[in-house]
This record gives C-alpha cells, sequence and structure tokens, in this order.
C-alpha cells in the first residue's frame, strides 16, 4: 500500500513537472517574437530569390530559427550577416545584431531550405573542345544542396565549349566550360589599329588558338614580325601596342 501511495506522488508530480516545462516552452515561443522572426525569414528568403533568379528558383520552404533559447520579444534587427557561402547551402547558421534602447545583442540563427533550380545538363557524353548547345544540352531541375557548385548559365550556350568531358545526365558547372574557339592556329585574321586618329589594318597569321576577347601572339603577313593581338571575331583583331 505504501508503494502504492509513493507511486502515485511520484507519477503526479512528474506531471506536475511536464506541465510546468510546457507553460515555460510556450512562454519562450512568445518571447521569440514572431514579427522579428518573420523580418528575419524575409530576409533570408529575398537574398536566395536574387542570387538564384537567373536559374528560376522555387522555394518550397524556408525556416530560420536560433540556435539557442533567446528572450527576443522586444528586440529589432540592426543588421544581419549572411553571405554568398550560406546561399551555396540547404542549411547553416548566420549571424543577426539586434539591438533595443541601446542594448546590443549578438544572436545565430540557424536556416533550412528546401527548393529547386534549373540547371543545364549535357544530354550526351560531351567531348573536350565541342560546343555547347541546345542539341547536347537540356534544361532541367536540381535540389539545392550543401555545397553545391552552381550550375552554368543558359547564356553561355553557342558561346563555350566543354574544357573536359562532360558526362550524359551531368550538370555542366563552370569549372567544366571554356569560352569558344573562334580563331585557329594558322587563321588569316585582319588586325586593326589607330595612329593619329587614323586607322590602319593588315593581315596578319595567327599563331595560337583563342576566343573572343582573348590576346594571343600572330604574324604580321607582309613583315614577318610577331606581334600581339586581341580577338574581336573570328576574322578581326586588334593590335596591342607595347607599353
Amino acid at each position: 500500500m505504501k508503494i502504492l501511495i509513493l507511486f502515485f506522488i511520484i507519477a503526479f508530480g512528474f506531471a506536475d513537472e511536464v506541465q510546468e516545462n510546457a507553460t515555460n516552452s510556450q512562454e519562450l515561443k512568445t518571447s521569440l517574437n514572431p514579427a522579428l522572426i518573420k523580418e528575419i525569414k524575409n530576409f533570408v528568403e529575398n537574398k536566395f530569390l536574387e542570387y538564384y533568379k537567373a536559374y528560376n528558383i522555387k522555394i518550397n520552404y524556408i525556416e530560420v530559427v536560433p540556435t539557442l533559447d533567446a528572450n527576443l520579444d522586444k528586440f529589432r534587427v540592426d543588421k544581419i550577416i549572411f553571405d554568398n557561402r550560406d546561399l551555396r547551402k540547404d542549411s547553416g547558421n548566420f549571424e543577426v545584431h539586434l539591438v533595443h534602447n541601446q542594448k546590443r545583442q549578438k544572436v545565430f540563427f540557424k536556416f533550412s531550405i528546401n527548393a529547386i533550380i534549373d540547371a543545364l545538363s549535357a544530354t550526351e557524353n560531351i567531348k573536350s573542345g565541342t560546343v555547347l548547345n541546345s542539341n547536347n544540352t537540356t534544361i532541367s531541375q536540381i535540389q539545392l544542396a550543401k555545397n553545391m557548385q552552381l550550375p552554368a548559365n543558359k547564356n553561355i550556350l553557342n558561346e563555350y565549349s566543354a574544357k573536359s568531358f562532360i558526362s550524359s545526365g551531368s550538370v555542366i558547372v563552370d569549372s567544366k566550360i571554356t569560352p569558344k574557339i573562334i580563331v585557329n592556329k594558322g587563321d588569316i585574321i585582319e588586325v586593326n589599329y589607330k595612329i593619329d586618329n587614323i586607322d590602319i589594318s593588315f593581315n596578319a597569321k595567327a599563331l595560337e588558338s583563342g576566343y573572343i576577347n582573348q590576346i594571343i601572339r600572330a604574324q604580321n603577313i607582309q613583315s614577318n614580325k610577331d606581334i600581339i593581338v586581341e580577338i574581336l571575331s573570328d576574322k578581326s583583331a586588334r593590335l596591342k601596342m607595347p607599353n
């Protein structure tokens, strides 16, 4: 009988403690200042929307909460530190500087996001040097992930080539591409330059292959002198005068 009475005392005591903890937890949630949390969440969401604007990002959900219990009821946001490295993750921590009546407080928040973005992907095996175009690539959707490499933008099509082999189905990233070669070694190009407002041009042979705006060596066909030029198109270049 004594054991049974002791059991009920312990049980009711535990129930009271659980109720007290639940009440305290509710008070903590209230003290988190929903308007403040919403402001911080909107800030983070807008950062992702702007950063991935060209990739047509679609955010399924985003969550922002303090990493530790804190009474933020009367504070307002002074500064949020959320840099581009955080935007390459689907979760992480960041700093929020708060202020109230000259009192300043730094609070760490954690975020998690579930979102998809457009990504340029290979539809076939692409060899090094092959120009990327609509025939060997397509736009697919991928999940935003931790420490991901940013996909190449679709604007590179017909302007860039594969820097190294890209397997079919792979997402195409910047480290895998290079500007398209438009002048090949041995090509004849027209070189232009200006002296005292007088336009002068002559033909030269490219001694190196190159892409637009690249500086390469060439040889003046008339004088056989080596020169340095900047490629303007597949048929023209600008003479780079020595300093």
